[in-house]
């Protein structure tokens, strides 16, 4: 049994790793469906295998994300005439691309829509395992989530921002020692850590602690919230708003916003964008791919609370004291009946 799962969790790695490869993959490459196959083939697995169920729900949220954002069926317009160019200089590899995108682009729709269908079917029968175990799937792969989510945001915290105070004490001291010695800038170290440098790599490291911990701060319940209307509901209705939240808000605004990040992102690397500054940092597509992975991270924060939601709201009552976090809050806790563990979440 644990080899079966061990080889489940592969699976849905290996399907993350395919979902990551398919949005910088370019649209008219030959490895675009092949990598979707792969992405299909590793959930299957860890669905069949039984895989951990964090990394499962990962590779479900974060594999539908990354084939709508590939369209492997379709190209748009300009793709198509850009592709036909070279397919009329006599590039086989062209023509053979042209061919089949011709071929699917009617088709494309419908075959989303049968992907998107596959996957939901996927992870609903990867979480059912029975009316009872359904609900402990989903509350294990909602914790796993929230887990890695603390992790990620404790490690940005701890080497970002530790990162962050010695730029900022550098560039302070720098500019202290300018007034004494302003023959410094001549030196190949001050060309090397400018003022420029040294102040843009602050305004980045800040950017990127903030981003990688968005996830976690919304696992946590450290967003602010607006108490007034919120501690006048009973908890059930709190945890509808929750979920119709997350599922209607949160994960469509990540959708955009990945979606848009990772095309400004892509466009940087490929025009090898700098800084504005002469004297600035290079490589500018580094922290604009920071915009899309920390709404990535934000959209499993968001999978994470849904699931604990339906858990309250559908689950059995042995589980409502493990996934009534969403129900109350720190001005209006819950009630002891419901903040013990049962019996039987202790016993498992």
């Amino acid at each position: 049994m644990a080899l079966r799962e061990t080889l489940g969790t592969v699976g849905g790695i290996l399907s993350l790793a395919a979902a990551f490869w398919l949005v910088v993959l370019p649209s008219d490459s030959t490895m675009i469906f092949a990598t979707v196959g792969v992405l299909v083939l590793g959930l299957v697995a860890s669905t069949f295998l039984r895989g951990n169920p964090a990394v499962f729900a990962a590779a479900s949220v974060l594999g539908w994300f990354s084939v709508m954002f590939a369209q492997p069926f379709a190209l748009t317009t300009r793709e198509i005439n850009a592709l036909r160019r070279v397919a009329n200089r006599g590039d086989e590899q062209a023509e053979a691309l042209l061919a089949y995108y011709e071929v699917m682009t009617p088709y494309a729709p419908y075959l989303m829509l049968a992907l998107t269908v596959i996957i939901l079917g996927m992870f609903g029968y990867g979480m059912a395992r029975g009316r009872l175990t359904v609900f402990h799937n989903m509350l294990d792969a909602s914790n796993g989530l929230a887990t890695f989510l603390t992790r990620v945001g404790v490690t940005a915290a701890v080497v970002l921002l530790s990162a962050l105070i010695f730029a900022i004490m550098y560039d302070v001291i720098q500019r202290q020692y300018l007034g004494y010695n302003p023959q410094w800038t001549r030196t190949d170290w001050y060309r090397m850590f400018s003022a420029t440098r040294v102040q843009e790599m602050e305004w980045h490291l800040h950017a990127a602690l903030f981003l990688f911990c968005l996830g976690y701060a919304y696992v946590k319940d450290a967003h602010v919230r607006i108490e007034l209307v919120r501690d006048t509901l009973r908890p059930r209705t709190r945890v509808w708003i929750e979920l119709a939240g997350c599922l209607l808000f949160m994960v469509p605004y990540c959708y955009v916003v990945m979606q848009y990040g990772i095309e400004n992102a892509m466009r940087s690397w490929n025009i090898g964008e700098g800084s504005a500054a002469q004297t600035g940092l290079p490589n500018r597509f580094v922290i604009k791919a920071m915009l899309p992975l920390g709404f990535a991270l934000i959209a499993l924060a968001g999978m994470s609370v849904a699931l604990k939601c339906m858990v309250y709201l559908f689950g059995p009552p042995s589980l409502k004291s493990q996934s009534n976090y969403y129900a109350y809050s720190h001005q209006n806790p819950a009630p002891p009946e419901e903040s013990e563990l049962p019996p039987q979440a202790q016993a498992r």
